[in-house]
């Protein structure tokens, strides 16, 4: 559907807050709610989580970590 994107800049330059921003303006301008996949290094998981909750608290995040099993055990969770 040619509606992917990857932002691959150098550290340091902002790609988190350009994407909770892009993706929050998705939310609230456009009524788009997902799902939205958004990978990142587990090095930076925690801060991800963290800029999700002080940028765009509205957003519902869920972490999918961990072996096959796990996550779909999430995804499980998610669906009931």
């Amino acid at each position: 559907r040619n509606n992917s994107v990857i932002l691959a800049d150098e550290m340091g330059l902002g790609k988190t807050i350009q994407t909770i921003s892009f993706l929050s303006y998705l939310f609230h301008q456009h009524q788009l709610y997902g799902p939205f996949l958004v990978v990142v290094p587990l090095s930076t998981l925690t801060s991800w989580q963290r800029e999700f909750e002080v940028w765009a608290p509205e957003i519902n995040v869920v972490v999918y970590i961990g072996d096959l099993m796990s996550r779909n055990m999430v995804s499980k969770q998610r669906a009931a």
